[in-house]
């Protein structure tokens, strides 16, 4: 009896660790992605540069053994590329013995449904795209000309203009 708890308390404590971390990163994702609404950032870039990450912790998380589950992963990943989604497929290293590795002929009935898809083939994202971000000025409402820098600041090098 002891032994069949132990076995149970370390399945458990190996898949939640792991399944925490990609739960961690979903909602991180979706932290960043209320904080861009109450900022009034939605219209920028950012929120859909964060699909494809968001897209590859599910894509993580999914079963990957049966036609449905093709399936759905290819009405799902829409932001991913065909080559990121069979790049992960192929680079998915289960944790121990809890799941299955993903089978090669999975990974084609995926890519058979992906070809008829009409997307890029890049791997990467661009990491030097830069997004325009616009902050509004809010002038202050105290009078700068007259605040006083303590002298503790030490910054006596600056004048006043």
């Amino acid at each position: 009896m002891y032994f069949l708890s132990l076995q149970i308390w370390l399945f458990w404590t190996f898949f939640k660790k792991w399944n925490h971390k990609i739960c961690c990163l979903l909602c991180n994702i979706s932290y960043l992605e209320e904080w861009l609404k109450d900022k009034n950032l939605q219209n920028n870039l950012a929120k859909e540069t964060l699909e494809p990450l968001s897209q590859a912790a599910w894509l993580l998380q999914v079963k990957k053994t049966t036609d449905s589950d093709a399936k759905e992963i290819y009405e799902r990943c829409t932001s991913l590329s065909a080559v990121q989604i069979i790049k992960i497929l192929n680079s998915y290293t289960p944790i121990d013995d809890f799941e299955k590795r993903v089978t090669p002929s999975f990974v084609r009935k995926v890519q058979a449904l992906l070809n008829s898809r009409e997307d890029s083939s890049h791997l990467m994202l661009d990491t030097k795209y830069l997004f325009q971000v616009t902050f509004p000025f809010t002038p202050s409402p105290h009078a700068l000309e007259m605040i006083q820098i303590p002298s503790s600041f030490k910054l006596g090098f600056l004048n006043r203009l």
